[in-house]
C-alpha cells in the first residue's frame, strides 16, 4: 500500500495556555503533537499532519481546563501490507541478516532469506558473499524485497517486519543482470548438446539403413 493520504475526524484537547494566536494553527500544533508517530491498524503509522480542514466552537467540560475542538484533519501514512514488493536500502549487516528500510520501517531479511544462492556473512563488507554465483549484498546497496510476515505493534520500534530477497526478480538489479547471463549461457549449452545428439542420432539411423539393406540382398541370395 505506502504512503496515502487520509482525511480523518478527532477531538483534539488545547490548554488555555496554549490559545493566544491564530486558532486554525494552534490546532494544527496540536494535532501533531497528538497524531504523529501513532500507530493505526486500518490507516499504518501517521508520518504527520498536513492540514487542518475544519474544526468546531472549543467546549469546556467541567471539571477539565483545557478547551475541546471537534477537527477534521489530513495526515500522511505508510502502510506497509503482506507479500507486497518493496525498494529499499540495507542499513546494517549481521551474521543473522539484513536490515532494510521500508518506508519509514526497518524490516529484517534473515541470513536465509537474503539471495537464493548459499552464501555466509562477511564483516569486513560488511554484508553477503554466495558461494557459486559471487552475488554480493553489502549495507548500502538498493534492492527490491518482498514482506514475508509483519506484526503490528504500538510503536513503530515494536513493530516487525520480516523479508525475503530469495524469489526470482528481487533482490539487487545487477543480480538480475547476472541471472539473465546465466539462462542464456545455460540455452545456449543445451542447444548445443541438443544439436550435437541429433546429428549423432541421424548419423546411427543411416548406417542402421546401410545394414538393413545388406542383410535383405544376403537373404535374397
Amino acid at each position: 500500500m505506502g504512503y496515502k493520504k487520509f482525511n480523518i475526524e478527532g477531538t483534539v484537547a488545547v490548554s488555555p495556555l496554549n490559545l493566544a494566536g491564530d486558532l486554525k494553527d494552534i490546532i494544527f500544533e496540536q494535532l501533531s503533537v497528538d497524531y504523529d508517530g501513532i500507530m493505526d491498524k486500518d490507516i499504518g503509522l501517521v508520518i504527520c499532519v498536513t492540514d487542518v480542514l475544519d474544526y468546531s466552537i472549543g467546549e469546556i467540560i467541567p471539571g477539565d481546563s483545557d478547551v475541546f475542538f471537534k477537527a477534521k484533519f489530513s495526515v500522511i501514512t505508510y502502510l506497509p501490507k503482506l507479500h507486497e514488493v518493496v525498494y529499499g536500502k540495507i542499513t546494517q549487516a549481521t551474521d543473522f541478516g539484513a536490515f532494510i528500510n521500508v518506508g519509514p520501517f526497518e524490516g529484517l531479511c534473515h541470513v536465509s532469506q537474503v539471495m537464493p544462492d548459499f552464501n555466509s556473512f562477511n564483516p569486513e563488507l560488511p554484508g553477503f558473499v554466495a558461494k557459486d554465483s559471487k552475488k554480493t549484498l553489502v549495507v548500502g546497496d538498493k534492492g527490491l524485497c518482498r514482506i514475508a510476515n509483519i506484526s503490528f505493534k504500538k510503536t513503530i520500534a515494536e513493530t516487525k517486519i520480516g523479508l525475503t530477497m530469495r524469489q526470482y526478480g528481487l533482490g539487487k538489479v545487477e543480480w538480475q543482470a547476472m541471472d539473465f547471463k546465466q539462462d542464456t549461457d545455460k540455452k545456449k549449452t543445451v542447444s548445443k548438446t541438443t544439436k550435437k545428439e541429433t546429428k549423432k542420432s541421424a548419423g546411427s539411423k543411416k548406417g542402421g539403413k546401410k545394414w538393413i539393406k545388406k542383410f535383405v540382398e544376403n537373404v535374397e541370395k
